[in-house]
């Protein structure tokens, strides 16, 4: 769900109000309730993405490259465990090695 900025600005050099509403469609309907209330008013519905989408994508990022950190990591274990075992020296005589 997209969330809207309600910018309502006064030509007599009023200022301007802002208003967080939940949905564009709620930002709609009020920005209509307030042109029928004063039509000298402008008013504009801006969509504002929710700062809790933006978080959740960037901790699944994280935590994905964290666990391809534990992959590679345990990767690089079992190799040096499988070089250490093909690279050991023969104590023995020639026909054990």
């Amino acid at each position: 769900m997209i969330k809207a900025l309600l910018i309502v600005a006064s030509l007599n050099g009023g200022g301007d109000y802002r208003v967080e509403m939940p949905t564009m469609e709620s930002c709609l309907d009020m920005r209509s309730s307030i042109t029928k209330q004063d039509s000298t008013l402008k008013t504009l519905c801006i969509p504002k993405e929710d700062d809790s989408d933006k978080f959740k994508a960037f901790l699944s990022m994280f935590t994905e490259m964290v666990r391809e950190m534990k992959e590679m990591e345990s990767d690089d274990k079992l190799g040096s465990v499988n070089n250490e075992q093909t690279n050991r020296q023969c104590t023995g005589s020639s026909a054990d090695c």
